[in-house]
């Protein structure tokens, strides 16, 4: 990967949980889609990807600057940032608060971040402990899922499987089945 900017090789960095590709001059960093969960509130991740789809469906880029991974130019979109969660326009959901702007590649699902944006999107909150009432749905659903597993491995055994476990039980029905078997096999 290739910074945007001065096409200088991006280094891989760790950063806890978060991994991302860091311009050696300082530019900023890419990062994918799914790695920015670890990093960003799900709203504002959610009206990125959003957003970012919606502007290339519309029209590929024709300027900007190209994508670090594949070089195809990226859609240059700005997001709303917010202190809750909540999807955009759903009950819950506070007034935007600030804006992000960022340049997306749709078709590797990789965002670039010029210097010190990353740190505009709001941290990722911690995800609520399940209530007891969705901890028993959970353990309903493995037990419903246990269950079935079971039935549909007792309903593969069927004629094909009955008859060949017959077959190896007798060498006398296997030779019947199958001339050029041993009789002593």
């Amino acid at each position: 990967m290739n910074c945007p900017t001065c096409r200088a090789a991006l280094q891989l960095t760790h950063h806890d949980s978060f991994d991302s590709w860091i311009c050696p001059n300082g530019h900023g960093l890419a990062a994918t889609l799914s790695e920015l969960y670890e990093r960003a509130q799900e709203d504002e991740i959610h009206q990125l990807w959003a957003l970012a789809k919606a502007s290339w469906v519309e029209a590929e880029p024709v300027t900007g600057r190209a994508c670090p991974m594949c070089e195809r130019l990226m859609v240059s979109i700005t997001v709303g940032t917010d202190a809750d969660e909540v999807d955009e326009g759903r009950t819950g959901d506070g007034a935007d608060t600030g804006e992000v702007p960022v340049d997306v590649c749709v078709v590797d699902q990789v965002i670039w971040f010029d210097v010190a944006e990353l740190e505009l999107l709001p941290a990722d909150l911690p995800d609520p402990q399940p209530t007891a009432a969705q901890e028993a749905a959970v353990a309903d659903i493995a037990r419903q899922f246990g269950d079935e597993l079971v039935a549909a491995d007792a309903a593969r055994v069927g004629f094909t499987t009955r008859l060949l476990r017959r077959l190896h039980l007798s060498p006398a029905a296997a030779g019947a089945v199958n001339p050029t078997a041993r009789a002593d096999a």
